[in-house]
């Protein structure tokens, strides 16, 4: 637990790993500003909470003082939560759009105006008006997802007034704040500040109205072990500023409520630390089984490749090996062809034998006996007659032939 100090934003009890409260109920100037960004480092450098709500309670002010405060919630490595408790208006509305999950009491104020300069009492518009309207447009459009035409339309508001002043119930319907981050009032103290309200715009009354429930925190820090030891040294005004942090009023605003409110604060945070840590190993049992899977699938690639070569070279070696074979039936076939044990007739259907039983076929036509060749005989025995210089039958009809009709006859063509 951290010593205790004084602060002027800084509320309540305050410890690494806790949730850290610290409140801005003043205007934007540049004393306000700087004294609460320092405390607010001090959170995010020394305390180190789990996360810091920023109570908001403001009218507004310096638009360049503003831009530091929602800036540094902006950047904040610890998760923020602003929560706007009374009433959010102008640069006190930047600063409340500026955390990671936003809140507003169902009595709170949110209201959206185009910034001016203030001279001698009067409002100016001029260049740097312009610049600073186009800023503030831009993260009300970024922070909230709404069109730069109804960003305008809320920043300019109704003819004849200046910008927009919205309920929570109106806040929800535009989509600044969402309907569980709506924090609920006691029906009384809820009719007695709208009863109030019924009748003024004015942000001077309006302050001093949310005065009656949002008060400017005393600035001794109360941290929990003075509440639940030292709770006799503690008035009742600061008990009941501090049950107002969680929301007890009336008769709940009491040393028990707060502590057992406290309890129940840390009891979530160490759900939300245990369940944080098995988020955490889950993911990174995600991102194992996430590379175990990239390896497999680089795995079945590398294998559908070899799968596809080996596909490749087997179906060249089958063709191959096919050629083979045909050429092997071809020559067998061929053979049995010239070797006078089959005619030429038979040949596909030995060429089929050998294709179903390229055994079978073999030792068929195996036992099958050559026989001489009689045309090649007859052409043999033709060829030695003349070389004998004896006639052949056919020069011997040749012959004959001759005698009758004359050795140069030709046949007559009519013309």
């Amino acid at each position: 637990m951290a010593k205790n100090k004084e602060f002027k934003f800084i509320k309540g009890a305050y410890c690494a790993g806790a949730p850290a409260d610290i409140c801005y109920y003043t205007d934007v100037d540049y004393w306000s500003v700087q004294e609460f960004l320092w405390e607010f480092d001090y959170l995010v450098n020394y305390v180190n909470p789990s996360v810091i709500r920023i109570h908001i309670n403001s009218v507004g002010g310096s638009v360049i003082e503003g831009m530091s405060v929602f800036s540094k919630i902006m950047d904040c490595k610890i998760r923020t939560e602003c929560i706007n408790d009374a009433l959010a208006a102008s640069m006190g509305s930047i600063i409340w759009a500026a955390g990671d999950e936003l809140f507003m009491k169902d009595y709170a104020l949110l209201m959206i105006h185009n910034p001016f300069c203030d001279a001698n009492g009067e409002k100016q518009y001029n260049q740097a008006t312009e610049a600073f309207t186009q800023q503030l447009k831009t993260i009300y459009v970024k922070r909230f997802g709404l069109s730069e035409e109804e960003v305008e339309n809320i920043m300019n508001g109704k003819e004849g007034e200046d910008g927009t002043f919205l309920t929570a119930a109106q806040a929800l319907e535009k989509g600044f704040v969402d309907a569980e981050h709506i924090i609920e009032t006691p029906k009384a103290v809820k009719d007695q500040i709208q009863a109030a309200l019924k009748n003024t715009k004015d942000i001077g009354q309006i302050k001093a109205i949310y005065g009656l429930v949002a008060p400017t925190l005393p600035s001794t820090t109360i941290n929990e072990q003075n509440i639940t030891s030292n709770s006799n040294t503690m008035d009742k005004t600061e008990i009941t500023v501090f049950a107002a942090l969680f929301g007890l009023t009336g008769e709940k605003a009491t040393v028990e409520s707060i502590s057992a409110k406290i309890n129940e604060l840390k009891a979530k945070a160490d759900k939300t630390e245990a369940i944080q840590k098995a988020l955490d190993e889950k993911t990174a049992q995600l991102a194992t089984a996430n590379a175990e899977l990239t390896g497999a699938k680089t795995s079945i690639s590398n294998l559908t490749a070899d799968l596809t070569k080996a596909k490749d070279a087997l179906k060249v070696y089958q063709e191959a090996e096919a050629k083979a074979q045909e050429n092997k039936i071809n020559a067998l076939v061929d053979k049995a062809i010239k070797d006078c044990k089959i005619s030429k007739d038979d040949r596909e259907d030995y060429v089929k034998m050998a294709q179903s039983d390229f055994a079978l076929a073999e030792r068929i036509l195996a036992k099958i006996p050559a026989r001489d060749n009689l045309g090649q005989i007859i052409s043999r025995a033709n060829q030695d007659t003349a070389k004998d210089g004896l006639q052949t039958e056919e020069q011997k009809v040749q012959a004959k032939v001759e005698d009758v009709v004359g050795k140069d006859f030709k046949f007559k063509t009519l013309d």
